[in-house]
């Protein structure tokens, strides 16, 4: 027979082995929960970062497609000064033809000036030589004369009460003009017979008349006119042209100026050969 006590601390054993169970059972739940518990968390935190992860990517996406928008904005910026720069070329152009339009008075008035005539108190336009003589239909007053000899001013003394034959050529020392003086200063004791002074006029220099003088033995005057103020008095200074090249030169060109100070012969567009004798020819004419 098993007493009371026995029963009571078989009793007490079980209970206590039973206790321990249920705690270890709970233990086990609770940590079976609390794991799962922290998971979720965990997972939801996960979550809400890769949630948070995903905004910057997708605002990322937003500036990518708004940069796209600026670098457009950009290039039509750009292209905006590009477009008012092909405007400005094509004014430029425009520019361009106005200076050249503006430049055309300008030579027109360079054309004009050498072929201009003595002024109306200098006699005004001379007639057309009368035939092959180079005599004039109507005289005119001639141009004062004016320019340097030796470095001097010209005196007009020199002329006072004779003849002049007044000749322009482009040139020292080119063969055309060594031809001409030659020939002039060959004549040149059958001019001074008819009370003649010999004028020879170019726009060389002084030192380059001593030069051509002295070399061809001139003995007549060589007069300088380096500013053409003589030559377009005269109209010889024009527009001339040489293998397809135009250019403003003394027109070759001979005047007799009568002692009342008349022009009375002249020739233009001189051809050497024999000139030099035609005019003493004209000269003899004139003093008949």
């Amino acid at each position: 027979m098993v007493t009371k006590k026995g029963a009571k601390k078989s009793a007490t054993k079980t209970a206590a082995k039973k206790a321990p169970a249920k705690k270890a059972g709970a233990k086990k739940v609770a940590a079976k929960k609390k794991p799962a518990a922290k998971k979720k968390v965990v997972a939801k935190k996960t979550a809400v970062k890769k949630t948070a992860a995903k905004k910057p990517a997708a605002k990322k996406a937003v500036a990518k497609k708004a940069a796209p928008k600026k670098a457009a904005a950009k290039k039509t910026a750009a292209k905006k000064p590009a477009a008012k720069k092909a405007v400005a070329k094509k004014a430029a152009p425009k520019k361009a033809a106005a200076k050249k339009t503006a430049r055309k008075p300008a030579a027109r008035r360079a054309k004009a000036a050498p072929a201009a005539a003595p002024a109306a108190s200098e006699g005004g336009e001379p007639s057309e030589p009368d035939g092959e003589s180079g005599l004039l239909s109507s005289p005119f007053n001639a141009p004062r004369i004016v320019g340097h000899v030796n470095g001097e001013s010209f005196s007009p003394n020199l002329v006072k009460g004779k003849w002049t034959v007044l000749y322009f050529y482009p040139k020292d020392m080119t063969p055309g003009c060594t031809v001409e003086a030659r020939d002039f200063e060959a004549l040149s004791h059958q001019y001074q017979g008819q009370d003649a002074v010999v004028i020879g006029v170019s726009k060389d220099s002084c030192q380059s008349h001593q030069k051509f003088a002295q070399k061809e033995g001139l003995s007549f005057v060589l007069l300088s006119d380096e500013k053409s103020d003589l030559c377009e008095r005269f109209g010889v200074w024009k527009e001339k042209s040489m293998y397809g090249r135009t250019y403003m030169g003394i027109e070759r060109s001979t005047f007799i100026i009568s002692p009342e100070g008349k022009v009375v012969a002249r020739w233009p567009k001189v051809r050497v050969d024999g000139h030099a004798q035609e005019v003493l020819a004209t000269l003899k004419q004139l003093r008949r």
